[in-house]
């Protein structure tokens, strides 16, 4: 049943020196013939309304009673007034002069579009993680506990974030990242998503020049657009990064050293020296270091970040758990340096006054209390057996021409195919399955063909058996 609606509309107009039960009744008539309250819709009391409308209640009564009689209205003791089914046509609106959006509303409508291209369909689609592995058991304790301790408090939480969960992240980032970083260095915001759009309102201005990786994550790529900066693509190689083809100025550049995505490269530790020496080089030069799953790693001796690396507070570290718990919990963080905690918290409170305080004190909890670590133990072990099915299973594929990407750390893979391979056209001929061509998330090469594939995302055996079912379709095409 639907919530009382708002009434304001019906406001009476007592110059027109017609009966106000009257009129109320043609109103509400009105209202309903148009569609503007649909059958089944639950108006408010006779109390309530004539108190909001400054009527008598025995004027609205009257109306209500009309109306019901009419078949308009049907009173339920105990549940109200709901509006009848009329059986009348909708009153036809005039027609209306179409009005053109905004040039920037335009730009904004025009990146939809991106959300299609970054997200896949399937059990190899990336970014996904394995839902039906969510810790819901110590979640669900944690979730009561810091219930119980912030049942009363229903005010606005601390913009920056609670300092519980801004203490836990420190404390995780040191221990998992070597990250060194005080709590107050740390903005919680609603995902990576959110990170990079506060990142741009700080630091930028419309035009400015980005250095974006090619391939690169397409909704990094829309937030920078969004907020009309000059893309400046640096193509990647199995490394990452080619540091070599950096442009002489640019006022962010945002990378994704640990696991570039898409194609999977590492960054070696020269180039991460490389790029900070560019970015110190110029004034007021930042790089945006995504370290989007650095948690599921094979490597023995994982590299450090380019935040441990970074000796004159150019990089901005950002992570979030969408990808090691789930995309629902809408948490993640940017690490800011010292010289622009100011700037981050003041700039969070202007755009949004801060996440929900009981999910914010759920995972605090849950990180404390070892949870957070525990199921990231238990999912590198699952997340390693499945990329091995899934190299395994795509084995035949090196045969027609493909190679797969570096498959040793993070959450997908790349296949790649030759120059012309049509990437997109198999993207979509795939029975229950749409996966990410390469080739669209590129902004001027034209040499990067192939899917990006996750493995987290479905069981072994439906992992298996998709990867199959696109080596079967690779070879007829």
């Amino acid at each position: 049943m639907e919530e009382p609606l708002d009434l304001e509309p019906l406001f009476p107009d007592r110059a027109a020196g017609e009966n106000l039960a009257v009129q109320l009744a043609r109103r509400l008539r009105e209202a309903i013939d148009a569609g503007a309250l649909p059958a089944g819709a639950r108006l408010l009391g006779t109390r309530q309304l004539a108190k909001r409308l400054g009527l008598g209640r025995n004027t609205v009564a009257l109306a209500f009673e009309q109306l019901a009689a009419e078949g308009y209205l049907q009173p339920h003791r105990g549940s109200g007034t709901l509006v009848g089914v009329s059986g009348r046509k909708p009153a036809r609106l005039g027609k209306s002069v179409r009005q053109a959006p905004p040039a920037r509303a335009q730009l904004v409508a025009s990146l939809r579009s991106t959300f299609e291209v970054a997200r896949g369909l399937g059990p190899l689609r990336p970014g996904m993680p394995d839902l039906a592995k969510f810790p819901t058991t110590p979640w669900s304790r944690s979730a009561r506990k810091t219930l119980n301790a912030y049942d009363g408090d229903l005010g606005y939480g601390p913009s920056s974030g609670l300092r519980a969960l801004r203490d836990a992240i420190a404390t995780h980032l040191r221990q998992f990242r070597g990250v060194t970083a005080r709590a107050d260095q740390i903005i919680v915001v609603e995902g990576a998503q959110a990170a990079m759009h506060l990142v741009a309102f700080v630091l930028t201005r419309p035009g400015e020049p980005v250095v974006v990786e090619d391939p690169c994550y397409a909704l990094a790529r829309a937030a920078f657009e969004a907020h009309e900066l000059r893309l400046c693509p640096v193509p990647v190689d199995g490394d990452g990064l080619l540091v070599d083809a950096l442009p002489r100025e640019a006022r962010l550049a945002f990378v994704t050293p640990t696991h570039q995505f898409p194609l999977g490269g590492t960054l070696p530790i020269a180039r991460r020296t490389a790029l900070l020496q560019w970015a110190g080089r110029k004034a007021a030069t930042y790089i945006v270091e995504d370290d989007y799953d650095s948690e599921f790693t094979s490597r023995a001796r994982p590299l450090p970040p380019l935040q441990c690396l970074d000796r004159d507070e150019r990089v901005i570290y950002i992570g979030s758990f969408s990808k090691t718990l789930a995309p629902v919990v809408r948490l993640g963080y940017i690490v800011a340096p010292p010289h622009l905690i100011g700037a981050f918290s003041t700039a969070r409170a202007i755009a949004g006054l801060g996440c929900g305080v009981h999910v914010q004190a759920t995972l605090a909890d849950f990180i404390e209390q070892g949870h957070y670590a525990r199921h990231i133990r238990r999912m590198n072990a699952i997340y390693d057996r499945r990329r091995a099915i899934l190299v395994n299973a795509l084995r035949p594929a090196l045969r027609l021409g493909f190679r797969l990407g570096p498959a040793q750390t993070g959450l997908h893979l790349a296949l790649l195919g030759e120059r012309g391979f049509n990437d997109v056209a198999l993207s979509s001929a795939l029975n229950g399955q749409s996966l990410v061509a390469l080739s669209r998330l590129c902004i001027r090469r034209r040499d990067c063909r192939g899917f990006v594939l996750g493995f987290t995302n479905g069981s072994d055996a439906e992992i298996e058996a998709a990867a199959t079912q696109l080596v079967e379709r690779a070879r007829v095409c």
